[in-house]
């Protein structure tokens, strides 16, 4: 299979920041691939290169996009004192397509997505997550064989968001390579592959499983045992789990403490704790593959 998207030992500075560093990737018809790491990872960078926005300060993106991309980030492309319909139609043009195919194609999207009711409301009073639909289908309107998203939930509600993902996954399954940035591992969690990303480097790409697999460590929860009391403040739950024999990490969350034991670790708690084995997350392997552990540790 030919890929839609191929990066080929890819790099982009922006004068001294190196932004993205020697990035192989490859994204295939029907496949939707999440990119997922922190502010300054690289995201935006890669987004705009398989876009054909920027091009690499060395290696190549290949094929050429222009024209094939839907391209579309979490800000939105809208014209707000445009409707719905005026949008979609106007994108539709810009794409090169006739009054009439983009007009067919645009109703045909508007009642996909659920929003021909609201053709004549203007964009700029529309919900985020309706925005957001609507900006979709203004970068697909042209039938796109590659779409590119950049973080396209940012803002959107939770019932919403999960609207857009279904919306994603249906456009995978009529053959398109989706390409889509995210914060938020849960999200990237949909997708057929998962890339890691960390200041400006590809860490890791594989399916979620595969991913949360290679974690070398056993994770757990400390927590005050219950019934003891007020039980110790946040910052001592915190000091115990750090004096915990064979961790490797810990990550406070909530009324407890997430941590990462050695596979031979004990599994006793200390008196006054409960230690409760729970299952390793994506988020897990990003901390240990990213070296993120070690500043934990350090910090």
């Amino acid at each position: 299979m030919n890929a839609a998207i191929r990066f080929i030992n890819v790099s982009r500075s922006y004068g001294a920041v190196q932004a993205v560093s020697g990035v192989d990737l490859e994204v295939n018809p029907g496949e939707m691939i999440g990119l997922v790491g922190p502010d300054g990872s690289g995201k935006t960078t890669l987004a705009r290169l398989a876009a054909g926005v920027l091009a690499p300060s060395a290696g190549r993106v290949e094929p050429e996009s222009r024209g094939r991309v839907g391209y579309l980030t979490g800000r939105g492309s809208l014209y707000v004192e445009l409707t719905v319909w005026e949008n979609i139609r106007f994108f539709g043009r810009i794409y090169g397509m006739s009054r009439a195919k983009a007009a067919a194609e645009g109703q045909r999207l508007l009642e996909w997505i659920g929003l021909w009711p609201f053709k004549n409301r203007l964009s700029g009073q529309l919900s985020g997550g309706m925005r957001q639909k609507l900006a979709l289908a203004c970068a697909i309107v042209h039938r796109p064989p590659v779409l590119i998203l950049d973080e396209p939930t940012t803002a959107v509600d939770p019932v919403a968001r999960a609207d857009f993902w279904d919306l994603l996954h249906g456009q995978a399954k009529e053959g398109r390579a989706v390409m889509v940035t995210t914060p938020y591992m849960d999200e990237a969690e949909h997708c057929d592959r998962v890339g890691l990303l960390h200041r400006g480097r590809l860490l890791a790409i594989d399916r979620a499983p595969s991913l949360i697999e290679r974690l070398p460590w056993r994770m757990a929860l400390l927590t005050p045992a219950p019934g003891a009391g007020p039980g110790p403040g946040r910052m001592a739950v915190i000091k115990v789990a750090g004096e915990l024999r064979g961790q490797r990490w810990i990550q406070p969350k909530g009324a407890g403490v997430r941590v990462a034991l050695e596979p031979g670790a004990s599994m006793t708690p200390p008196v006054g704790y409960e230690l409760t084995p729970v299952s390793a997350s994506l988020e897990d392997a990003y901390v240990w593959l990213s070296g993120a552990a070690e500043e934990v540790r350090a910090g």
